[in-house]
């Protein structure tokens, strides 16, 4: 739904996109992760049409993002920007009212479209709220609530989550996976990387313009880790584990986490780990838990950039 080919914009010799190449499926929720000045806001700007490349292609479904089909894209696509402007004298009902009448929604049918995007993002009580009183969380509720208005296939939401509070950015999360479960897709930016490790499908790591990953947090992980970490309970002796686990090759850094539990690093492959739980078996070591240790979104983030 959303793709780049070799998309290029630059301001300075170090500063913009470069040969971006994102590919969001239909229906998924694609986390684009960087630090701030990476580059999301410019990669997002020209999908919306707001900013020109200088090279490349970017694409909304099967449209290409040029002057001439920039009013059927957006048709398709409901843009949150990290800040966005309100009307302060409005209350909550006009100034949707007035978004919907933007996008030429007929007055008979604004009410009810206001009624469910309120309702989608769990704003029906701050129909008749002056947007000034709005807190910042209310406010970034409100401001989906507009961007939905039009019932757009694909949501850009760039940094929902920013200046919110823990509760208002669980809120805002769950919000995301119900827009999913709807068959929205979803581009959402941010640097917060807990909340996108928990509600994103796919993930994109930008750091200095350059689009260095993308994929599942979990293949990513696979791609890059250097070494596996494996996390085991036993029901035997640990000095007899602790010496059966030290004499298997690619086996290191062994140690004990809890009376029971052993930590340690594994530095073949990940199809040789079956080997280590194999040969604890076969030594008489009673098993009853054995897994490797998933890195979060974090680990992942630092293991990426430390590699650039």
């Amino acid at each position: 739904m959303i793709r780049t080919e070799n998309l290029t914009k630059g301001f300075a010799k170090d500063r913009g996109i470069f040969s971006l190449n994102l590919d969001v499926p239909a229906g998924k929720i694609y986390g684009f992760v960087g630090p701030n000045g990476a580059g999301k806001t410019t990669t997002i700007k020209i999908l919306c049409g707001l900013l020109k490349p200088d090279s490349g292609k970017a694409f909304i479904g099967d449209l290409e993002v040029l002057p001439r089909n920039i009013s059927e894209i957006k048709k398709k696509i409901g843009y949150m920007p990290d800040i966005f402007g309100v009307y302060e004298q409005m209350s909550v009902w006009e100034y949707l009212d007035f978004y919907g009448a933007a996008y030429k929604i007929p007055a008979k049918k604004r009410k009810q479209r206001i009624e469910e995007v309120l309702k989608l993002t769990e704003a029906m009580h701050m129909i008749d709220y002056q947007v000034t009183s709005l807190s910042r969380g209310m406010r970034q509720r409100i401001g989906l609530a507009k961007t939905l208005i039009h019932d757009p296939q694909i949501l850009i939401l760039d940094e929902p989550a920013g200046g919110l509070d823990p509760t208002a950015r669980i809120e805002m999360r769950h919000t995301i996976s119900r827009l999913s479960a709807l068959g929205k897709t979803i581009l959402l930016s941010s640097h917060i990387l807990p909340e996108l490790s928990s509600v994103c499908d796919i993930i994109g790591i930008i750091f200095k313009g350059e689009l260095l990953v993308q994929g599942t947090v979990k293949d990513i992980t696979r791609e890059l880790q250097e070494k596996i970490v494996i996390n085991m309970t036993l029901d035997s002796d640990m000095n007899h584990a602790r010496g059966i686990l030290e004499r298997i090759e690619h086996v290191a850094d062994v140690k004990a986490v809890d009376e029971d539990q052993f930590q340690c690093a594994f530095n073949g492959t990940r199809d040789q780990v079956k080997n280590v739980l194999k040969l604890l078996i076969d030594n008489d070591v009673l098993v009853r838990w054995f897994s490797e240790n998933e890195a979060d979104l974090e680990d992942v983030f630092m293991n990426v950039i430390s590699h650039k």
